[in-house]
Formats: structure tokens, C-alpha cells, sequence
């Protein structure tokens, strides 16, 4: 983490306030009017879509939350799956839905304005991020006591009693804390603002882009990563603080919580908010995986786009044949999914409750979460590209960026089934004679095997659709799918690109998926 996070960072940050000229150098970036619409513009986007996701996603999760009904875990599931979609997918399938000509903004124009500009930037951000709140919702409703819940019950209170006093209160740090981190990932989004928004809205994420790679600025772009390190230090810290709160009180007894669905007023608003999530999410799915299968031509066949993706003509236009693209992608997002793991399995070792480092071990780990992808990969490429001979190590330093930006997830996903297991099997093992190391390979890890599992596939899904760093990264050699899929749009070959993202909805899909057989809750992972 400290050679390539942290180290890279500070290095990026020293060297452009260097260069800039110190405060002098600050007061000159922020004096830009373009830089200013671009702090604006993350403040404002990213305030919006927290807020919109709140709205939408503490109903649902309170209903998922309080209701057993027929279903439930498929629907959940699917209800999860944008958080694991490549964000190219997302910004893509509402294009489809709201912009011009679009399946829903076609019937009903008064929507397109959901379909570009700041509104298609806010949907982009909504859709992808409701997931955190709804999770992070479900999460406050298990911490609270059920035993209190259950002596108000008895004690002649009503419902809306025990939601004031008892599950309530924790459901809205759970919402608090999703909408902080919608906050968080709106900010400092790309995607959207470069797709769907263009320079006016551009977010400060893509504002250093523009400064580092297309006006040449290296200087003003670090600087201005300063400026977007300090504009988001304030709510990941207030983020940890929140769900620390929740996980150190958690009570296990999820399902007994929930009581079978009855129609009323209060459930009958909770159901139909849930449809409403539900049916936009089945749209996303089946407008990206129709958009892929559809003919490219009026004389072409069903499915003619994914066979024309390897045609000799695709790959003159991206300089690299397609299935070396698919090859690039997976083998990224293994090599990063494995590193993440390995890296938080030591942690999830390092982090014993007796150690006076371990705030710090969990610190460090998280510290990509403060660190947009940007930053990190213009980070890593400042420092280490020339120190490993330019472009022909840029394949790595993309799996380094894939495995940082995912190792958060995985050290929470791993620690939290750590922390669920007793000690008393390790201290016997080390009573006896074994080493440290060797009484957390045989006796702990075997018993944190789900959370291995949990963290290995979001780590890979993360992967597999990473956008924004790769994007910074690559070359034509090292393309990806989610670049393909962002350079057939650039280059007037956008026809071809629903094909690219129905191949990454579907393997997404895929990962997913194994991820919820695994029967861990998804939520560990935030």
C-alpha cells in the first residue's frame, strides 16, 4: 500500500505543488473558472444524486429489511447487480432508456432530460449507487436489539413506537451512510460527466483527466487532486465513523426481524417504491442485453454485432484485435482480484483487536477509497512508469490500480467473517506450540472461506469493469473492454458499442450471480 497508494500519491502531490509553485500554485488552480465549475460541479452532482438515492433507496431498503415475502432473495439480488456493472454499462443503458429516441423518453418526453446533462449524470449515479443505500439500510434495521423490539411489542407499543425508539434510529445511519458514500463515488465520477454531460458538467475527476492527458498541465492536475483529496477527506471519515457504529453493535438475528408482507398504506408506498426500483433495473438489463443481440444493419442478423466485434475492421479502428481486449480484461481483473485477496488476508491477520497498529493496518487499507481512480492511476504513472520503463509496463500498473481500488471491499469482506469466529481454537493451537502465522492458516482462514469467496468475486467484478484508471492507463496493447466500449463511442463506430456492453453486462452478471450462491451477506463487502 505504501509503494503503490500512498507512496505514489504523495509523490504526485509534492512534485505538482512543486512545480505549481507552491500556494501560489493552489491560489492560480483555483482561481480558473473551469477548475471552480468542476469543484461546483462535484459538489452539486454529488449532493444531488446522495440525496435522490436516499430517497428512493431507504424505502426499499426498509422493505427488504422488515418483509419476508416469496422471492425475496432473487429480487435483492438483482436489485444489487449496478453496483457491479461497468459504469460505461450504466451511462450506456440510460442513454438507451431517456436519451433521444429512447425506450422511455420516446413514450414519455418530459424523461429525456434523464437522458443527458446533469439530470442523465444524476440517473447514472442514482441507478449505480442505489445499491449502498439499500444495503447499508438493511444493515442499521439487523443492528438494532430485537429483544428491545420485541419488549415494546409487549409492553402495548405500536409499530411506529418501536421505529421511533428501537429499529429506526440505526436505519438511518444505514441510509446516512449509503447516501455519504453515493456522495463519495458522484463526486468523483467519470463516466457519466464525460459521456453524458460533456465540459459543462465535467466533475473534478474529469477535470484532472483533461489537465493531465489532453491540455498537458501535469502540475495543475496534481494540484487540483489536492483540492479533491480535501473535498472528500471529510466524508469517507464521517463514512467510517457511521458504519463503525452499525458493525460494532450488529445483532445477528436478520430473519427473525421480518414479518411476512401484508398490504396496507405504509407497505402498500414501501411495495410500489421497490417495483419501481426493481422494474428500472430489469429495463437496464434487458435494454443492454437487446442493444447487444440487435442486428447492426437492417440486412444483418440477430447477435451480427458481437460476431462484427471480431471482424479485422474493429480492430484496425482500436489497434488491437478484440479477443486480445477479452483476454486483457479477464486476465486484469485476475491477476487484481488475487492481489486484493492476498493483500487482505494479511491485513484480516494483522488486524488483531490487541494490537495497537491495527487502526492503522485498516486505515491504510482504505485509503482508496479517499483516492479517486484518477488520482491513483496519475498517481501510479507519475511515479512508477518511468521507473519501470514506460509503456511497455502499463499492463501492470493497470492490475495495480485494479487490485487498490478493489482492496477496501476485500478487507471488509474478509474481515468481517474474521471477526465472526471465535479465538479460542487459535489460542489453543498457539498454546500448543504453533507459530502465529501458522495458527491463522490452519485454524482461522479455513473458517473465513466465505468471505474469501465474497471478496475474490466483487474484487474481479470490480475488475472486470474498471473504467476510469484503466482508461488513464492504457495503450492500445493493454485496451480493455470498458475503453473499447468508451473508444468505439469516441471514434464513430457507436453501433458497435452495445455489443461491447452486453458482453461485459452478461459476464458481470455472471460474477455476480456467484457471488450470491455463495450465501454471505453482500453487505460485509461495504
Amino acid at each position: 500500500m505504501l509503494a503503490f497508494s500512498v507512496g505514489p500519491v504523495a509523490f504526485l502531490l509534492g512534485t505538482g505543488l512543486q512545480a505549481s509553485g507552491g500556494a501560489a500554485g493552489v491560489s492560480s488552480v483555483l482561481a480558473n473558472p473551469v477548475n471552480q465549475r468542476a469543484l461546483a460541479n462535484s459538489v452539486a452532482e454529488g449532493a444531488a444524486s446522495a440525496g435522490a438515492a436516499v430517497i428512493v433507496g431507504y424505502p426499499v431498503g426498509v422493505f427488504f429489511g422488515r418483509t419476508s415475502f416469496p422471492g425475496r432473495a432473487p429480487l435483492l439480488t438483482l436489485l444489487l447487480l449496478p453496483f457491479v456493472l461497468p459504469t460505461v454499462t450504466v451511462v450506456t443503458g440510460i442513454e438507451e432508456l431517456y436519451g433521444s429516441g429512447g425506450w422511455i423518453s420516446s413514450t414519455l418526453p418530459a424523461l429525456g432530460a434523464l437522458g443527458q446533462g446533469f439530470g442523465g449524470i444524476v440517473a447514472t449515479n442514482v441507478l449505480f449507487n442505489l445499491p449502498l443505500v439499500v444495503l447499508l439500510t438493511i444493515l442499521g434495521i439487523e443492528t438494532a436489539p430485537i429483544d428491545l423490539e420485541e419488549t415494546v411489542a409487549s409492553l402495548g407499543g405500536t409499530p411506529a413506537r418501536a421505529y421511533r425508539d428501537v429499529w429506526g434510529p440505526p436505519s438511518w445511519i444505514g441510509a446516512a451512510a449509503g447516501g455519504i458514500l453515493t456522495f463519495l463515488f458522484s463526486a468523483l465520477a467519470f463516466a457519466g460527466p464525460i459521456l453524458l454531460g460533456g465540459a459543462p458538467w465535467y466533475t473534478v475527476e474529469a477535470r484532472i483527466f483533461t489537465l493531465s492527458q489532453i491540455e498537458a498541465e501535469p502540475a495543475a492536475a496534481s494540484v487540483l487532486a489536492l483540492l479533491a483529496l480535501a473535498l472528500v477527506a471529510l466524508p469517507v471519515l464521517v463514512y467510517l465513523l457511521l458504519t463503525s457504529r452499525l458493525t460494532e453493535h450488529s445483532h445477528r438475528s436478520a430473519a427473525a426481524r421480518r414479518q411476512p408482507f401484508r398490504w396496507g398504506v405504509t407497505s402498500g408506498i414501501l411495495a410500489i417504491v421497490t417495483s419501481v426500483a426493481l422494474a428500472m433495473v430489469t429495463l437496464l438489463l434487458i435494454v443492454t442485453i437487446a442493444r447487444a443481440m440487435a442486428p447492426v444493419r437492417p440486412d444483418a442478423g440477430w447477435g451480427s454485432g458481437l460476431l462484427a466485434l471480431f471482424a479485422p475492421s474493429i480492430a484496425n479502428a482500436l489497434g488491437v484485435p478484440m479477443l486480445a481486449v477479452v483476454v486483457n480484461t479477464l486476465l486484469f481483473a485476475a491477476v487484481a482480484s488475487a492481489i486484493a485477496l492476498l493483500l487482505a488476508i494479511v491485513s484480516s491477520h494483522a488486524q488483531d483487536p490487541r494490537r495497537r497498529a491495527t487502526g492503522r493496518i485498516r486505515g491504510i487499507a482504505f485509503v482508496p477509497l479517499l483516492v479517486s481512480p484518477v488520482i491513483l492511476a496519475f498517481a501510479l504513472a507519475s511515479a512508477w512508469r518511468p521507473l519501470l520503463g514506460g509503456a511497455s509496463f502499463v499492463g501492470l500498473l493497470i492490475i495495480v490500480s485494479q487490485a487498490m481500488l478493489a482492496l477496501p471491499f476485500a478487507v471488509q469482506a474478509v474481515g468481517s467473517a474474521a471477526r465472526g469466529i471465535s479465538k479460542g481454537p487459535t489460542e489453543a493451537a498457539r498454546s500448543l506450540g504453533a507459530a502465529p502465522w501458522q495458527a491463522y492458516l490452519d485454524v482461522e482462514l479455513p473458517q473465513v472461506l466465505g468471505g474469501i469467496r465474497v471478496a475474490v468475486l466483487f474484487a474481479f467484478a470490480l475488475g472486470l469493469g474498471e473504467f476510469t484508471a484503466t482508461n488513464f492507463l492504457a495503450t492500445g496493447p493493454t485496451t480493455t473492454l470498458s475503453v473499447a466500449l468508451y473508444r468505439l463511442e469516441g471514434i464513430r463506430l457507436g453501433s458497435f458499442a452495445p455489443a461491447v456492453a452486453g458482453i461485459l453486462a452478461l459476464v458481470s452478471l455472471v460474477v455476480f450471480l456467484g457471488i450470491a450462491a455463495s450465501g454471505e451477506r453482500r453487505v460485509d463487502v461495504l
